[in-house]
C-alpha cells in the first residue's frame, strides 16, 4: 500500500473541506455550544444558590394572624411577609407566586395546648425557583419548630438536648458546594456527541457527494488501491472529529477556569490533566465514529439518504450518558465491553473527580477498537465493489 498516495488523497480532503463552511462550522464553532450552555446554567444557578441565604425573600401567608409569633420570627429571618392570593394553589401553579404558606384554622389553639399544629407550605416542584424558595421556606420553619420544642422542654425543666440524640453534620464530597456540581453531569453526553459530529460532513462528502458529482470514478481509476483511497478519507475525517473535540474540550476547561474563579459554588472543576486522560479515552470512539460514518456513507442511495442517517447517528450513543445526567452508576466490567457506553462511563467519573480503573479504561479501547476495525474492513470492501461508482440503485 502507498503510504504517499494515501498522503495525498488524505491532504486532497481536508482542503476540500476546509472549504466546505459546514465541515468548518462542525469542527470549530459548535464544539463551543455545550461548554457555553453548560457554563450558563452554572452561572445562572449558582448566582440563585449563592445569593439566596443574602437576600430577602417574598413569602406570601395565608392566615398570618393566626400566627403573630410565626410571622414576627419569619420577618426576623429575612422573609418579606405578604398576604396570599385569594387561590394561592392556581398562584403557584401558574407562576406568579413561587410559594404559598398556608396557616389553618385552630392552629394557634392547638400550638397553646402543647399539641402539634399543621401549616402547609404549596410550591410547584417542577421550577428552581419554587424550589429554592421552599427549601428557605421549610428551612426557617423547622427553625421555628424548634424554638417551640426548645421552649416546652425547658417549662418542663429537660434539657432540649435530650430531644437531640443526633447531631448531623453533611459532607459534601462532590467538586460542586452545591448544585451546580450537577452540570458536570452533563459533560459526557455532550462530548460523545461531539465525536460523532465532528467529521460528519466529511464523512458525507468524500463517499456519497463524491459520488453524486461524479469525481468518485475518476478517484477510484487513479494508481491507488480501493483500501488506500479509503484510508485518506477516514484519515481526513479523523483529523476534523479530533479537532472538534479538541476545540470542545478546550472551551469547557476555558469555561471552568472562568466560572471557578466567582463564588459561584464550583470547587477543584476538571483540570488539563483530566480533559488530557479524556481526549486519549476518546481517540478509540473517534476511529469507531468514522468508521461507522463511512460505512453509512457507502451503502448509502443518495446524499439526502446519508444525511438523514448520519443525522441521527450521534443521538444513540449519546442516549445513555443523557440517562446518566440523573442516575450515578458504578463503573462496572460489563460496562466496558458495551462500545461507547464503556467511554462515557469512564469520563464520567473523570469529570466528578472519581479515579478509574486502568483495566477498564484498557477493555473498553480495545472493544470499541475491535470493532473499529471491523467496520473499517467492511468499508475497505464496499470501495471494492463496482456499485461504489453508480451507488446502489
Amino acid at each position: 500500500m502507498d503510504l504517499r498516495l494515501i498522503a495525498v488523497v488524505f491532504a486532497k480532503e481536508v482542503i476540500d473541506n476546509l472549504r466546505d463552511r459546514r465541515s468548518v462550522l462542525l469542527a470549530l464553532f459548535y464544539p463551543f455550544f455545550g461548554p457555553v450552555l453548560v457554563g450558563t446554567m452554572i452561572v445562572l444557578v449558582g448566582q440563585a444558590i449563592t445569593n439566596l441565604p443574602t437576600t430577602v425573600f417574598t413569602l406570601p401567608v395565608v392566615g398570618a394572624a393566626r400566627a403573630p409569633e410565626l410571622i414576627a420570627f419569619l420577618k426576623d429571618n429575612e422573609a418579606r411577609v405578604i398576604a396570599a392570593p385569594d387561590d394561592p394553589e392556581t398562584a403557584v401553579r401558574s407562576g406568579a407566586r413561587d410559594v404559598v404558606l398556608v396557616i389553618p384554622d385552630g392552629y394557634a389553639q392547638k400550638l397553646d395546648s402543647e399539641a402539634s399544629a399543621t401549616v402547609r407550605v404549596i410550591v410547584d416542584g417542577s421550577r428552581l425557583s419554587a424550589t429554592l424558595a421552599m427549601s428557605r421556606t421549610l428551612t426557617l420553619l423547622r427553625e421555628y419548630a424548634h424554638v417551640v420544642a426548645t421552649r416546652r422542654l425547658e417549662a418542663y425543666g429537660v434539657d432540649p438536648r435530650a430531644a437531640e440524640p443526633l447531631s448531623i453534620r453533611s459532607v459534601n464530597v462532590s467538586v460542586g458546594k452545591n448544585l451546580v456540581g450537577f452540570f458536570l453531569n452533563m459533560m459526557p453526553p455532550f462530548i460523545i456527541f461531539t465525536i460523532f459530529v465532528g467529521g460528519v460532513y466529511l464523512a458525507i462528502d468524500a463517499t456519497t457527494g463524491e459520488r453524486e458529482r461524479g469525481s468518485m470514478e475518476p478517484l477510484l481509476t487513479a494508481p491507488i488501491s480501493r483500501g488506500g483511497l479509503m484510508l485518506g478519507k477516514v484519515g481526513a475525517a479523523l483529523v476534523f472529529t479530533a479537532t472538534a473535540l479538541a476545540v470542545h474540550l478546550a472551551a469547557f476547561l476555558a469555561m471552568f477556569q472562568i466560572v471557578s474563579a466567582g463564588d459561584l459554588g464550583l470547587v477543584n472543576p476538571p483540570g488539563v490533566a483530566t480533559f488530557s486522560v479524556i481526549f486519549l479515552i476518546s481517540t478509540p470512539l473517534m476511529l469507531l465514529a468514522v468508521a461507522l460514518q463511512t460505512v453509512i456513507a457507502a451503502v448509502s442511495r443518495s446524499l439526502k439518504e446519508t444525511q438523514t442517517y448520519l443525522g441521527l447517528l450521534p443521538l444513540v450513543p449519546s442516549l445513555p450518558g443523557l440517562v446518566l445526567v440523573f442516575v450515578a452508576v458504578e463503573a462496572q466490567g460489563w460496562m466496558m465491553v458495551v462500545p461507547g457506553f464503556g467511554q462515557t462511563v469512564l469520563i464520567g467519573l473523570l469529570v466528578r473527580g472519581e479515579p478509574i480503573a486502568l483495566g477498564d479504561a484498557l477493555i473498553a479501547s480495545a472493544v470499541v477498537l475491535a470493532l473499529a476495525a471491523a467496520l473499517l474492513t467492511v468499508a475497505a470492501w464496499l470501495y471494492g465493489r463496482e456499485r461504489m461508482v453508480l451507488g446502489n440503485t
